[in-house]
């Protein structure tokens, strides 16, 4: 009976053996095999009885058989030696890369009387891990040659990933700035918390990701630069948001251009405006001049103390102040402000528009009207660019009335509009003329620089360009119908402000 059991059980331990996916040996003291599985024998290409009681060295021809063998080290310490590893050969030559733990093999007395070594094939895992690292190299090899910005963030703020050109940008290198925080590092201190506030709902699920959003950066060496980021949240598989991964261009020159050329535009048109207003002031200084002259006689009549001097004095002083609001006005206008969005009633700006080309346009014989919504939301604009571009807009179309004609300007909510990649309500402005009109093969042109239907010495094109520059960084759009002979209008759409989103 005690044989039978000794034979079941041997049989019990062998397809346990034979049912393993990893190799199992054991070996002797003298570094014979013992016992050698089916896993093992796939792994080696060897068969059982070709290495039974055969040298260990001597077929697996391990790269760590030159050194101090684990077997021995195991032998002389009995402390196991864990998934370490190796390479080893098969029967056909050819090296294996192989994980191995090796345990002490004891006796019922507990004395060591050999060693039990398994071993894990990692030639699929090498492999894995192999081309896991080339599409690794390959990804970070995009990103180099990428020219806008990449950074990842996690959700603490923190900087796992950047790209070549962001370290560019920043004047760091890359081990300097991964695990640093990007708010306390990146952002000018001015906008700080603000910014990291928006970060926490957005990483919190609180707010939806903005696809488009600029602001400054600091760099090493204390320059801001002005950076249009492009953003996506990254989570994990389980849909939990795990940080933030963004695109940057460097846009600081080409906003500066842009202001330039703004800058530039308003000059004009206030070289433009400049007669109408030399005119609009030499009326009343006119009056106040034939008053002094007045007074000045009556001072000599000694007749200064007549209710008509008062009145004639409080005349002076209205027509004083209306000469210095124009000019104020004008001198608004032309200084170049820093631009700030804020909400804003669009009727402001545009009887803001008319209060410094208003009597211009009326002396070239241009009758004006505006209907202007009375309950209009506010927009988030930076008031003197829109009401440059308003400005451009409205002299244009006094220009495409040489003798004359009808100015209607006019404000109401347009509800869900296309603008972009979005549907919103928003402000629609127009400003319709009854001038010349423009043709079908020039009204693709008009927001094109240097484009212009004025005759030589009358415009260089600008104008309009730099109106099409103010909508676009506004997120607004315009449109332009226009029938030669007809006028034209143009219709300009802005988004209405959303309290709690914007």
């Amino acid at each position: 009976m005690g044989s039978e059991e000794e034979t079941s059980r041997k049989e019990f331990l062998d397809n346990i053996l034979a049912s393993m996916d990893e190799g199992v040996l054991t070996i002797d003291q003298d570094a014979r095999i013992i016992t050698f599985n089916r896993a093992a024998e796939r792994i080696t290409g060897y068969k059982r009885e070709d290495v039974l009681h055969k040298k260990c060295y001597k077929v697996l021809k391990s790269s760590l058989c030159k050194g101090k063998c684990a077997g021995k080290r195991t032998l002389e310490t009995g402390s196991s030696l864990s998934n370490y590893e190796a390479t080893i050969k098969n029967k056909a030559g050819e090296k294996i890369h192989v994980d191995i733990t090796t345990s002490p093999l004891r006796s019922g007395n507990n004395e060591i009387i050999g060693l039990l070594e398994i071993i894990t094939d990692l030639t699929e895992h090498k492999r894995l891990w192999e081309k896991l690292r080339e599409e690794r190299d390959k990804a970070h090899q995009y990103l180099s040659v990428a020219r806008v910005m990449i950074v990842a963030l996690n959700r603490e703020g923190e900087i796992t990933l950047i790209n070549k050109r962001g370290c560019e940008v920043l004047g760091y290198e890359e081990e300097e700035i991964i695990g640093r925080n990007w708010f306390e590092l990146c952002i000018p201190e001015k906008i700080r918390e603000e910014v990291k506030q928006v970060f926490r709902k957005l990483i919190a699920g609180e707010i939806e990701v903005s696809e488009y959003y600029e602001n400054p950066i600091l760099t090493r060496d204390g320059e801001e630069r002005i950076i249009a980021w492009k953003n996506t949240i990254v989570r994990n598989k389980e849909g939990d948001i795990i940080g933030c991964l963004s695109s940057g261009e460097d846009i600081t020159e080409r906003k500066r251009a842009e202001e330039e050329l703004i800058r530039s535009e308003r000059l004009a048109s206030v070289g433009q405006l400049a007669a109408g207003v030399a005119h609009e002031v030499n009326n009343p200084l006119a009056g106040i001049l034939v008053y002094i002259k007045l007074l000045l006689k009556r001072y000599d009549q000694s007749k200064l103390q007549t209710e008509e001097t008062k009145k004639q004095l409080e005349k002076i002083g209205r027509e004083t102040e209306r000469c210095s609001r124009i000019i104020k006005n004008l001198l608004d206008f032309s200084r170049q402000t820093e631009v700030k969005l804020r909400p804003v009633n669009i009727n402001k700006v545009i009887e803001a528009t008319f209060s410094i080309i208003g009597h211009q346009i009326s002396l070239e014989n241009i009758r004006t009207e505006k209907r202007l919504c009375e309950s209009l939301p506010s927009v988030l604009v930076d008031f003197d660019q829109v009401q440059q571009a308003l400005m451009n807009i409205i002299l244009n179309a006094a220009q495409a009335m040489p003798n004359g004609g009808d100015l209607t300007i006019s404000t109401s909510v347009a509800k869900r509009v296309q603008i972009g990649d979005s549907i919103r309500d928003a402000i629609r402005i127009d400003v319709s003329d009854t001038g010349v009109g423009i043709s079908k093969e020039n009204l693709g042109k008009l927001f094109t620089p240097f484009f212009t239907t004025k005759e030589k010495g009358k415009g260089v094109g600008l104008g309009l360009s730099v109106v099409h520059g103010i909508i676009e960084r506004h997120h607004g759009k315009i449109e332009i119908k226009s029938n030669p002979g007809s006028g034209t209008t143009f219709s300009i759409y802005l988004g209405i402000v959303d309290e709690e989103k914007d």
